[in-house]
């Protein structure tokens, strides 16, 4: 048992390590990158799966603006949370599109929750059980809102799958 144990250890570690190292593909347009510590746009949405716990880790954060979609490279959500600021490259106009209806579908749920005031909200408990979250930061011309969703909550899980099917 303890055999079988380490070595579902190993291979997901490895599985992991291969698996950033294919990032980029002939579609991505690698000299196209966005940086918010730089950039001050009036509008965007990132949004993204981010495990919590024990090793946290970011498996995928986008950012959608001016009709453009950008996979994050910094992974740096678990080091910064609260003060992350996106960082990332263009991604083809085949995922943007797919993003477009995700990006929508995140906004009607979203407009189903209620707003507590706070410029963070968290619905659920996440990382309670070592889980996950779905990561949403919506900039409009008036605010900067985020939300930590929890990815032990059915709705958020069927939107994590979604946002998991962009290709990096």
């Amino acid at each position: 048992m303890k055999n079988l144990l380490f070595l579902s250890i190993i291979l997901s570690v490895f599985g992991c390590a291969s698996s950033s190292s294919s990032i980029v593909d002939s579609e991505v347009l690698k000299n196209q990158t966005i940086d918010l510590t730089k950039n001050d746009l009036s509008e965007y949405i990132v949004f993204g799966n981010v495990g919590l716990g024990w090793g946290c880790r970011t498996s995928g954060l986008y950012l959608y603006a001016g009709d453009q979609l950008y996979a994050d490279t910094t992974n740096a959500y678990c080091k910064n949370a609260e003060n992350y600021r996106f960082q990332g490259y263009k991604l083809s106009s085949t995922e943007k599109a797919k993003a477009e209806q995700i990006v929508q579908k995140i906004k009607n749920h979203l407009s189903t929750i209620k707003d507590d005031g706070q410029a963070i909200q968290t619905i659920g408990c996440p990382g309670c059980a070592d889980g996950g979250m779905l990561y949403v930061q919506v900039k409009t011309s008036k605010s900067l809102k985020a939300w930590r969703l929890d990815d032990m909550i059915d709705t958020h899980q069927k939107l994590i799958v979604e946002v998991a099917t962009i290709k990096r």
